[in-house]
């Protein structure tokens, strides 16, 4: 008898096929993993490919070289926030990860229910809401609202535009070549490296410097020629101005510069004859509240009355208000001939039941409609060059805010000064540098099933048809088999 008729070995070769069977399925089954691990494809089979990232993003990630991450804050509240903006959020920013999964993290807070991280990145980064982004990378971070990623048309979501916006922030994180931010010195500005509570403003100063900026001290005694010096920053000056220092502003605005004043009233800085030419007029009054209810027990007002312009959209897309103390109004200049070739947007104004004094040295403040400015009044003023009515010209920006104690160390952190303070900053350095404009704005398609009670009860017998048909066949079936 041979071998192979053998039961015993015949078993025995059996036994060996089942064995190399199962280790050649274990092999194919830790190869197919392999290779998937090292060569990922991922296939968008949307016809209108609304998440896949554009080329643009895609070579902004693959430049990055330190860690990027993004923290997405949420927290459902019919009444404030909608589902829809952080669904497709989501479905982004999981694609920002699988494009750069080694340099894009993301983290998903519900403030509702994660309360305690919640307050922790809200003290690293200031005031946080439901609905917001912040990305950051090492000590810098930019804070977006979720609904500023959106356009709206009629109070309705029409268009998304948030990886565009995405991107060019974490483009501008990655930027080595940081702009540099100048503070005035020389009048007795503000200090911004002081920690004092009231004359101090170290918490704005690093809160520039955590935005990737360069900051530095300067006095106006020659030409600004620094190649990166874009913002001049003149935080609360007690004496006035030389005719030479003035000259300086005006030639630093002629080559396309931003100068953010924030104005110490009821001291003069001298720079009316400059706010002159840019169609911007700084009255000698003082701000009153009288028996406004947005006085505080302190004597400082709170402001939420925002002006229509991209600066003030962080503040009015998250509800914020503003704590300012003693002000004096900022106003377009109707009657300047600066008029036709300046834009001027006012971004603050008073309560209604405020007044703007112009003699504030009296013992009793009373309103007089003869000298005296009714509320709303403007608090701040912008104004930008124009080659017509409708095209801006690279001939510079000049924001005038009449009040400089929401920057001070004791209010910036309360309600959205520090939103405010960086919504201006960030507007006027990075508005002239727009560079995803190859990225388009998805359209929003909304659906919306209408159903009157006989449409929906058609349609459940409809869907209740086929259960009950192949029941009733199942049970035929049964009985025939038992029957016949």
């Amino acid at each position: 008898m041979s071998i192979l008729e053998d039961y015993k070995w015949a078993r025995r070769l059996k036994l060996c096929n089942k064995v190399l069977g199962m280790i050649c399925t274990l092999l194919t089954v830790v190869g197919i993993n392999l290779l998937s691990m090292r060569h990922f494809y991922r296939f968008d089979f949307q016809k209108k490919h609304n998440f896949a990232l554009e080329t643009f993003s895609l070579n902004t990630l693959a430049l990055l070289k330190t860690p990027v991450e993004i923290f997405l804050f949420y927290g459902y509240a019919p009444k404030e926030s909608t589902p829809f903006l952080i669904d497709d959020l989501r479905h982004l920013l999981k694609e920002y990860r699988h494009a750069a999964p080694h340099h894009i993290k993301i983290k998903f807070i519900d403030i509702l229910q994660q309360p305690r991280m919640a307050d922790e990145l809200s003290l690293k980064f200031g005031t946080m809401t439901s609905n917001s982004i912040v990305i950051a990378s090492g000590k810098q971070f930019r804070i977006i609202p979720a609904a500023d990623l959106y356009e709206f048309k009629n109070g309705v979501a029409s268009g998304f535009c948030g990886e565009r916006i995405i991107s060019n922030e974490i483009l501008k994180l990655s930027n080595c070549d940081a702009k540099k931010v100048l503070l005035s010195t020389g009048h007795g500005e503000i200090d911004w490296e002081s920690i004092h509570p009231i004359n101090g403003s170290s918490s704005a100063q690093k809160l520039l410097e955590q935005n990737g900026y360069l900051v530095e001290k300067t006095k106006l005694i020659k030409t600004i020629s620094e190649k990166n010096a874009k913002l001049i920053i003149i935080g609360g000056a007690q004496t006035k101005f030389t005719e030479d220092e003035i000259q300086i502003l005006r030639a630093f605005l002629q080559r396309d510069g931003r100068i953010l004043v924030l104005l110490a009233p009821p001291k003069s800085c001298g720079l009316e004859d400059l706010f002159f030419d840019w169609g911007i007029l700084a009255d000698d009054m003082l701000i009153f509240n009288g028996d406004d209810a947005a006085l505080t027990l302190s004597g400082e007002s709170i402001v939420d009355n925002f002006g229509e312009h991209k600066i003030m959209q962080p503040m009015r897309s998250m509800k914020l208000s503003a704590l300012l103390g003693l002000s004096q109004p900022v106003r377009p200049d109707i009657g300047s001939a600066a008029t036709k070739y300046h834009r001027l947007t006012p971004l603050l104004a008073s309560g209604e039941k405020t007044f703007a004094k112009l003699d504030y040295l009296q013992r009793k403040l009373k309103y007089n409609p003869h000298e005296d400015l009714m509320g709303p009044v403007p608090l701040a003023t912008l104004s930008e060059a124009m080659l017509d009515e409708n095209t801006a010209s690279p001939h510079g920006k000049l924001l005038v805010v009449g009040n400089v104690s929401f920057v001070n160390n004791n209010q910036f952190c309360v309600l959205g000064n520090k939103i405010l303070f960086n919504a201006m900053v960030t507007w006027l350095l990075d508005d002239a540098d727009f560079t995803s404009d190859g990225i388009k704005t998805r359209a929003k398609e909304s659906h919306k099933i209408n159903l009157s009670k006989s449409e929906f009860m058609g349609i459940a017998k409809h869907l209740l048809f086929m259960p009950l048909l192949f029941l009733l066949l199942g049970w035929l079936i049964a009985y025939v088999r038992r029957n016949f």
